[in-house]
């Protein structure tokens, strides 16, 4: 190529040339070295320095890697005659989906071999190529949704590349790599001028691994025994029901948004669908109504639909309430629980897999086997008699031996479809034994929600043929959009809702216990590096805490959201975590006082978790000062929607939504492009910063949860967490991003986090009327500085006592 040539032009004519060659049957390696090495270098434009191949990806090798000088572009390379296919009418679209790219086998195994190699060596963009086609997606994406649900560029042909060339030069160029244009597209549907790059692309080894002693990591199997999501575990006991078990609905005095929002969550599903719900528990304890139905369910043959969000407790409630609760009602009952959290199951495979369990559980608890002979028998007495009586009745005096088989068969016959089977030796015990029949569907709330949909249909069935009483735990979500339209549409089931807990009622619960079980097993703990009695002082330390610290349960109340089984693995990611000093607390503990756990210890715990510096591919938190295009007033986007949205909901009424055909306007009006707006809203939603309405089907409404509302007040004011988002924020003035280090010491981080709020400052400056606006740059800068300042003042007190 010329050095005068334009090389868009020379990179077209040498791109025609290829799309004239025949299609010669060249395998894997002469397909790369004279296609694809080609399609890169002399038509893309990009140096074969840029470009390695064959790279190790722990494990597997990557066909191509293409840096500038970062890693931007993995692709797995096949022989030509390899072809990847489309659905029929989806070739010529500026973009098709992933999952229909995926349709295709071989283009599915492609795409399956390529992404892990993007995701473990931090690459955003994936390819899979022929050498006659080329196709590109995300590989690996941090605004947490799944590579499927994204889109890709698809070529079909050379000659679709030579057609659509200024497309895959604007895209796939090595300037326009540089520039993510090809990820702005396929994140936001457009290319955009591109942010500056973050600290951490600068930082070897990002983000790091936190180490811990070895009392850290003591600590940190005791809190996975005793704390993390133990009601879960098949083999509870009751005296941890007993001891653990909380009281649903009770409002927290802690949370940022208002009761009537926080009210409203499952008051507004009736008016929409037609069916009452009503609250598991009142004032006075269980709900008469839902006492009632736990016997009359069934007569009435309806299940029960337990309604709750992800992690409210729906699990620790029926497990109290069959186990302690209701025990002396459910004494003479056959209770039989499938959990579909730990028990995996095909959807294909549902009925089989309950029934697999049932059967399990009827003979490992109740002791009756299926086949066993007397047991058959007499489930079948009355076919038995009827079979007798009819043609082969006079075999049983003239050729007993031969009845006898025929009897046989007659019962192989009865008992070969399993499920009918079991039917029908539920309805003998219950009609012979009074053994009446409870079944629970519990945890299918975390599958998908044709997955759950599915199970209704079974629950309904196996209510209606066994007068079985039958639990089914669904999220409000999942039944709003299948009463409407799914399969509920055609029933009437009675549904109740569960409400969250106080945190800091079933996390000083979960202390309690703790530290119970561990008096209890003293001989187990010997092998710890720390005694029973530091384990002790350990736990008082944190029950303290969480009685007597409100900003400490102000944090957990609001950041989990109403979501139990969240809130325990933030207190168990704290326990035992590299950034808390553990000694210090034993040392404290030792002397007689209470040590007191600063809020700022529990949100680098849980922020960065196992990691040396915050990284938002592994973090639940999410950093609310990132953007998407080259804008530096995006910085503060998600806190203008959060604030607005917090604001205008509790204006408008009780059910707190905003709906989008106002939200996006009034954004546009802050001098947003809806792609902006779009992509906010989206990583507000999957991080549970917003909510949406599972009845509308087009975009929003949107509503702040408690973790939006307490990120836009709180968070951004607070040291800890600005201090660990500063290295995934990109910087637009090069002065600020000269004071904008990788630093560790906690003088350097201090002025860090000065600099950073500076030039936070002088970004907000470019919004012209900010006192029009819901969110207070200028008020939240002030505290940020004074929580700054504080943490500088202990940090000098800290270094004057050394």
């Amino acid at each position: 190529m010329s050095l005068t040539q334009d090389p868009y032009q020379a990179g077209l004519a040498r791109l025609k040339e290829l799309a004239e060659e025949p299609v010669s049957g060249r395998n894997e390696d002469t397909t790369r070295f004279q296609l694809v090495d080609v399609l890169l270098t002399e038509c893309l434009g990009h140096p074969r320095s840029s470009i390695t191949t064959e790279e190790h990806a722990h494990p597997g090798f990557a066909d191509y890697i293409v840096s500038a000088p970062g890693r931007l572009l993995v692709i797995e390379a096949k022989r030509e005659t390899v072809s990847f296919t489309l659905p029929e009418g989806l070739a010529g679209r500026p973009t098709v989906s992933v999952a229909s790219l995926r349709s295709d086998p071989v283009t599915r195994a492609t795409i399956d071999q390529v992404i892990p190699y993007a995701q473990r060596l931090g690459i955003p963009l994936a390819a899979i190529a022929n050498g006659h086609q080329l196709a590109v997606f995300l590989g690996s994406r941090t605004d947490g949704k799944d590579i499927e649900s994204g889109e890709a560029l698809v070529f079909v042909s050379l000659q679709d590349m030579v057609e659509q060339y200024r497309k895959l030069w604007d895209l796939l160029s090595r300037d326009a790599l540089v520039e993510r244009r090809a990820v702005q597209v396929l994140l936001m549907g457009s290319a955009h001028p591109q942010p500056p790059t973050k600290l951490s692309s600068t930082i070897p080894n990002y983000p790091g691994f936190r180490p811990r002693t070895e009392q850290d990591t003591d600590l940190k199997i005791l809190s996975t025994i005793f704390i993390q999501d133990i009601e879960g575990n098949a083999e509870v006991s009751d005296e941890f029901l007993r001891e653990c078990y909380y009281n649903s609905g009770t409002l927290s005095q802690y949370a940022f948004i208002s009761k009537e929002i926080l009210k409203s969550r499952y008051k507004s599903l009736p008016a929409a669908i037609g069916i009452e719900t009503e609250p598991l528990r009142g004032k006075k304890g269980l709900s008469p109504s839902f006492h009632g139905d736990l016997i009359a369910a069934a007569v009435t043959s309806k299940p029960i639909v337990l309604l709750g969000d992800v992690g409210v407790g729906k699990t620790m409630f029926i497990r109290h309430l069959l186990r302690v609760e209701a025990s002396d009602e459910l004494a003479r009952s056959l209770v039989f629980y499938v959990d579909f959290a730990r028990e995996p199951a095909l959807q294909s495979a549902l009925q089989e897999h309950i029934v697999d369990s049932i059967v399990e559980q009827l003979e490992g608890d109740y002791g009756y086997e299926l086949f066993e002979n007397k047991f058959v028998r007499a489930i079948y007495n009355s076919e038995l008699n009827k079979f007798r009586r009819g043609i082969h009745g006079p075999l049983r005096d003239t050729n007993p031996e031969r009845f006898a088989e025929l009897e046989i068969e007659e019962l192989v016959k009865l008992t070969a479809d399993r499920s009918r089977h079991l039917e029908k030796a539920l309805r003998h015990l219950d009609a012979t034994a009074g053994r009446k029949t409870v079944i629970v569907l519990d945890n299918i709330d975390q599958r998908s929600r044709e997955f759950q949909d599915q199970v209704f249909v079974i629950a309904q069935a196996l209510s209606a043929s066994l007068r079985a009483t039958v639990f089914v735990s669904l999220r409000p979500s999942t039944f709003f959009d299948s009463k409407l339209r799914g399969s509920l549409a055609a029933y009437q089931p009675r549904a109740f809702h569960v409400a969250p807990p106080r945190v800091s009622e079933v996390v000083r619960k979960r202390l309690k216990f703790a530290r119970t079980q561990l008096e209890q097993e003293r001989e187990s703990s010997s092998a710890l590096s720390l005694n029973s009695g530091d384990l002790s002082a350990y736990l008082d330390a944190l029950d303290a805490g969480f009685a007597s610290n409100n900003s400490l349960v102000e944090f957990l109340e609001n950041m989990s959201g109403g979501n139990i089984r969240l809130a325990l693995e933030y207190l168990s990611a704290f326990i035992g975590s590299g950034y808390v000093d553990t000694q210090r607390i034993l040392t404290v503990a030792a002397a007689g006082d209470t040590y007191t756990i600063p809020v700022h210890e529990f949100i680098r715990a849980i922020v960065n978790g196992e990691n040396d510096l915050y990284d938002p591919r592994s973090s639940r938190i999410v950093n609310i000062f990132d953007v998407c295009i080259g804008d530096s007033r995006e910085h503060f986007l998600m806190p203008l929607l959060l604030a607005h949205l917090h604001a205008e909901g509790e204006s408008k009424g009780t059910d707190g939504f905003v709906s989008g055909e106002e939200l996006y306007p009034t954004a546009q009006s802050w001098g947003f492009l809806p792609e902006q707006i779009k992509w906010h809203l989206d990583r507000g939603v999957t991080h549970g910063l917003i909510e949406t309405d599972p009845g509308k089907e087009e975009a929003g409404p949107y509503r702040v949860s408690s973790i939006g509302a307490y990120m836009q007040k709180q968070m951004v004011t607070l040291f800890s967490y600005v201090d660990a988002m500063i290295v995934d924020t990109p910087i637009f003035d090069p002065t600020f991003r000269s004071e904008i280090l990788d630093v560790r010491a906690i003088e350097g981080r201090l002025d860090r986090a000065t600099a950073f709020k500076d030039y936070l400052d002088k970004i907000w400056e470019l919004f012209p009327s900010p006192e029009s606006l819901s969110f207070d740059w200028n008020i939240q800068g002030a505290r940020l500085h004074a929580d700054i300042e504080e943490a500088r003042f202990k940090a000098i007190r800290a270094r004057n006592r050394r």
